[in-house]
């Protein structure tokens, strides 16, 4: 079974279960990859998280139920998981622009989205550079930022944290106290801890741990790297674009043909000193992975 097929019984078992509470690790065996690397995929290639589109075709179906029948709006709440009629509530009028109630007035038109079809692509019009790689852990430390990927979020939230970061000063007191025998300087890293049902992660501006943490700036965390494979990326133009179009076309054209999967844990951005507008610019995505299951 190809990786089209695998992510399409995903998506049938997530559709045969919009009434139950999720079981993502079953809707990751369908796909016959990790948890972690089905999540990660289905974001990336959808360009939705796997809970957000959940959340809206339960809703998408809600509008449909109200429409053609008289249930009661608290038992289609019950039905669809949600803990009152308020929250549901709440829930249907921030996606759909209307009340359950609403939804049963006579030629309203109803927002609903449909149900999605994976369709792997493989362009193969340009070629991608990468080599792999096998590390010990790598212990970092960074200033953390709490973001959603809800409506793209994060595509903002992110350069911007970049930018109040430098102004501030904290990222010039990090740079300091890069390890001397450190060749990773400062880095962009997504620590690998998506929240599907809040659909946040923490993202850090991050280097490798240093000895003395007394000069670091204040509000730093610390994140692991474990052990093992990494398949790093070469990105060149302008960031951040360049490198989200890399992203993207790691998930939708390498990992379907590659013969591996995502392990979990830390993503990092490794940046060169040069000018990041540059038309040229060099930066580097590493993303740990391992031999995909067969």
């Amino acid at each position: 079974m190809d990786w089209e097929q695998r992510l399409n019984a995903a998506l049938d078992y997530i559709e045969e279960h919009l009434e139950d509470e999720m079981d993502w690790e079953r809707a990751a065996a369908e796909a016959n990859c990790s948890t972690f690397h089905f999540l990660r995929m289905f974001e990336v290639v959808s360009g939705v998280s796997a809970g957000e589109y959940v959340r809206r075709r339960r809703l998408s179906l809600a509008a449909l139920e109200l429409a053609r029948s008289d249930i009661k709006v608290i038992d289609l709440a019950i039905r669809l998981g949600y803990d009152s009629p308020d929250s549901f509530t709440k829930a249907f009028k921030r996606e759909l622009g209307m009340t359950p109630s609403g939804a049963r007035g006579p030629g309203v038109r109803l927002k609903t989205w449909p149900r999605l079809s994976f369709s792997i692509v493989l362009k193969g019009n340009a070629p991608m550079n990468f080599r792999i790689e096998n590390r010990e852990a790598i212990k970092m430390t960074g200033l953390p930022l709490r973001t959603s990927t809800d409506d793209g979020k994060n595509f903002a939230a992110v350069p911007a944290f970049w930018e109040s970061r430098m102004k501030d000063g904290s990222f010039a007191a990090l740079e300091k106290c890069i390890p001397p025998a450190s060749k990773l300087g400062v880095m962009g890293v997504c620590a690998g801890d998506w929240d599907n049902k809040t659909h946040q992660f923490t993202y850090l501006i991050a280097i490798e741990k240093p000895a003395d943490r007394f000069q670091l700036p204040q509000g730093c965390i610390e994140v692991t790297a474990k052990a093992g494979t990494w398949a790093i990326f070469e990105s060149r133009g302008p960031i951040p674009d360049a490198l989200q179009t890399t992203i993207k076309r790691v998930y939708g054209e390498w990992f379907p043909t590659s013969g591996y999967e995502h392990r979990g844990g830390p993503e990092l951005e490794v940046y060169s000193p040069a000018d990041g507008s540059s038309p040229d610019y060099y930066c580097e995505l590493w993303i740990p992975v391992r031999k995909a299951a067969k």
